[in-house]
């Protein structure tokens, strides 16, 4: 009787810390709501209040699930029922995952988020139409809002060589936006990679795919990192 009133403690007690997790970050939204609101070309505000969310979450609860097995383990060795100890103490480590796992979905959507919202920005104070065009005739040029890269772009149709450079915002998108952007499209691969080989190898494939994708003028060299990550010895033992 004693050991199985001490397990309902001991999950009661998880399930508070489990509680008060989701309540921070409740709490949170609509605060991170105005932040991203009145975001302009960076996310730097965004990093440093996930760094204080990550401490106040996944940190100070993990602490206060060790300090509260700690007493458990001690009533637990009072009972003689040593065989109960490896069975809870498990449930630490599940717990901690948990947190884990769930902060990383929390983290890669919020920084999603707000590289919209950037995003949304840098395209309503870049003229797209006067970058994309020849400064000799105004035909349109094969350029992406995505453009990093400063390149000289032959028109097809004046055959007149144009010089792409960039605006420093647009150079801004490839960390801001676009790697936040590719981290959400492989969320759930990303979730997995842990503990999974063939979950990373697909993380691999999905993030750098979506930035092929998105930055044609990166291609080759994403594919050549995709192609080093996936030729990494670590996938085939």
């Amino acid at each position: 009787m004693a050991g199985e009133e001490l397990i309902k403690r001991w999950d009661a007690y998880l399930s508070k810390l489990k509680d008060r997790y989701s309540e921070i970050l409740a709490q949170a939204e609509e605060p991170l709501k105005e932040v991203i609101e009145n975001l302009q070309y960076d996310n730097v505000i965004i990093i440093n209040i996930k760094t204080g969310l990550h401490n106040q979450t996944v940190l100070q609860l993990y602490q206060k699930a060790e300090e509260g097995w700690e007493k458990m383990q001690a009533e637990i060795y009072k009972t003689g029922n040593i065989g109960l100890i490896k069975q809870e103490a498990a449930k630490l480590a599940i717990f901690r995952d948990s947190l884990e796992t769930e902060f990383a979905r929390f983290e890669t959507e919020l920084f999603a988020r707000a590289a919209r919202k950037i995003l949304e920005n840098v395209k309503q104070h870049i003229n797209e139409k006067q970058i994309h065009r020849c400064t000799q005739c105004a035909a349109d040029l094969p350029i992406n809002i995505y453009s990093f890269m400063a390149v000289n772009i032959k028109c097809d149709s004046c055959g007149a060589v144009n010089t792409y450079q960039p605006d420093d915002r647009i150079r801004a998108l490839e960390y801001y936006v676009i790697e936040p952007l590719a981290e959400e499209y492989a969320l759930e691969e990303k979730l997995r990679r842990g503990k999974d080989k063939a979950a990373e190898k697909e993380y691999f494939k999905k993030y750098y795919t979506y930035l092929m994708d998105n930055v044609p003028e990166k291609r080759e060299s994403y594919k050549r990192t995709l192609d080093e990550r996936l030729n990494n010895p670590f996938f085939s033992q």
